[in-house]
């Protein structure tokens, strides 16, 4: 009846004069709509790679209400985040994101974060005289995360087979205490566990500079989160690049506020980078943007050696997973005199 009433009895000036006023309650509440996605999540593990991250969110190149970044012990943790749909996007190595996709999460690259060029090591109790000596030797290696690749690339560096070797199963969180207590010959390791287990008299007897282009670190990010949370990734990755140019423009007051963020001393920051290449703005929007050349090479070939040894059951369907949308839109922010983003 009230419906009836209203469709009959309103004068055309009354309706003039609601209808501009229902306009602006549908968009208030798609305003709200919007807002209650909230910042997108974004899980990482502790590595010097995704530090600038860290940074970014200390000069306030994005807040709390964009953008959430949330450390987890493992990397293991960070994928199974990523599965059940507790993040939106993750910071892996690429085999990881690899074996990720090949598990059934549909995800897109937005950004190459770190190749290593050393970072990644394999540390002995004793030098070896040549890497045949590995032959017999107890190997300590996480064999879910990228370890499994360095390994591999070790084994077939030295010429040896696994099955020469005993493989033993170690998280990252026990890679020190097991070296230290000799319940392993050797670890498959990385920065800054690796930079301790030198400092600790190990023996550096491979690295990742052996093995160009086989680690390598991302940004992915479910597909099905990007309709909702674009705008929030764009502000993600314009503040990790506004990061990468505060690195460049003041290297060490950048690395000492990600030393006091992340815990590892400066000096093996410095040492950790030394191993490590992030890519610049423009590599990236090269090796995404032309995918079918660049990282979707990179992807098949790494998806190739990872079947090859029984790391993933299948090779991904999908190769070229890139996704330039945002690399390509960045916006470099400055730092005010007080540190402060402007």
């Amino acid at each position: 009846m009230l419906r009836t009433l209203l469709r009959t009895s309103l004068k055309p000036s009354l309706k003039t004069l609601l209808f501009p006023i229902l306009v602006l309650f549908i968009l208030v509440l798609g305003g709200c709509e919007e807002a209650s996605n909230g910042p997108i999540k974004v899980g990482s593990m502790l590595w010097p790679g995704y530090e600038p991250l860290y940074l970014a969110k200390e000069h306030a190149f994005f807040d709390d209400q964009d953008v959430e970044l949330i450390e987890l012990s493992s990397s293991t943790g960070v994928i199974r985040a990523m599965k059940n749909g507790s993040l939106q996007a993750a910071t892996l190595t690429l085999d990881e994101a690899i074996s990720l996709l090949v598990s059934g999460v549909d995800i897109v690259i937005a950004a190459a974060l770190d190749i290593s060029q050393g970072a990644d090591m394999v540390i002995a109790q004793e030098p070896f005289a040549s890497l045949n000596d590995v032959k017999g030797k107890r190997i300590g290696v996480d064999t879910g995360a990228v370890g499994a690749v360095m390994l591999v690339g070790f084994l077939e560096f030295a010429g040896v087979s696994a099955s020469d070797v005993t493989i033993v199963p170690l998280k990252i969180q026990n890679h020190f205490s097991a070296f230290h207590e000799i319940s392993v010959d050797v670890v498959v390791t990385y920065q800054p566990v690796a930079g301790e287990l030198l400092r600790a008299g190990g023996h550096k007897v491979f690295d990742s500079s052996n093995i160009s282009n086989q680690i390598m670190d991302v940004l992915v990010v479910r597909r099905d989160a990007i309709l909702d949370y674009s705008q929030q990734l764009q502000v993600l990755v314009n503040g990790y690049f506004s990061a990468r140019q505060l690195m460049d423009d003041d290297k060490q007051a950048s690395l000492r506020v990600m030393s006091k963020r992340s815990g590892i001393a400066k000096e093996n920051l410095i040492q950790a980078y030394e191993g490590l290449h992030l890519p610049s703005l423009e590599e990236n929007r090269i090796w995404l943007g032309r995918c079918e050349q660049f990282m979707g090479r990179r992807i098949e070939e790494l998806s190739e050696l990872m079947k090859k040894h029984d790391l993933i059951d299948v090779l991904p369907r999908d190769n070229l997973i890139c996704d330039a949308t945002w690399i390509q839109n960045v916006k470099v922010q400055e730092v005010s005199a007080q540190g402060v983003a402007r």
